[in-house]
């Protein structure tokens, strides 16, 4: 079994032997496991069951914010729900939606503006660590985070 990476509560390892691969994620205490073969599968998770107490949930449909599809042609990723639970939250389901959520030629400064207080601030680098992780299936919107990402120490009302 090999490691591929850890970040945070959350680890990546792989096993590759001959025709199949079995990779297993570990995400604080739930498990994912995915296969190119659903006998490795069923083997590793009885193992896993003698030693731990396991339940089984079946196929993954939602994990961490992220909905997953199967389609004849593989799996879909979409993060639908975790967006529209992001807009309410900032009380911004009902805007209207724009193509460019920030225009490539806005100069942004840490200097202009007036200073957010201590409870806006923390608002503001919650929605945009929500944000942030919305650019796993959006990268559209990676431009536009980034600039905001710059002014997470001392956001002002501009930002």
């Amino acid at each position: 079994m090999g490691f591929v990476s850890s970040k945070g509560d959350t680890s990546l390892f792989y096993y590759n032997k001959g025709k199949f691969s079995v990779f297993i994620l570990v995400y604080v205490d739930d498990i994912i496991v995915a296969s190119s073969s659903p006998e490795a599968t069923k083997a590793l998770l009885s193992n896993l069951q003698k030693d731990f107490a396991l339940k089984d949930l079946g196929d993954l449909h939602y994990f961490v914010g992220i909905e997953v599809k199967r389609t004849q042609d593989g799996l879909v990723l979409s993060q639908q729900r975790y967006a529209t639970d992001v807009l309410s939250r900032s009380r911004m389901s009902k805007c209207k939606a724009i193509d460019t959520p920030l225009s490539s030629t806005e100069k942004l400064s840490a200097a202009e503006g007036t200073a957010l207080g201590p409870e806006d601030s923390t608002k503001y680098r919650s929605m945009v660590g929500a944000l942030q992780y919305l650019t796993l299936t959006r990268p559209d919107i990676a431009f536009a985070m980034n600039k905001v990402c710059q002014f997470l120490h001392t956001p002002t009302v501009i930002h």
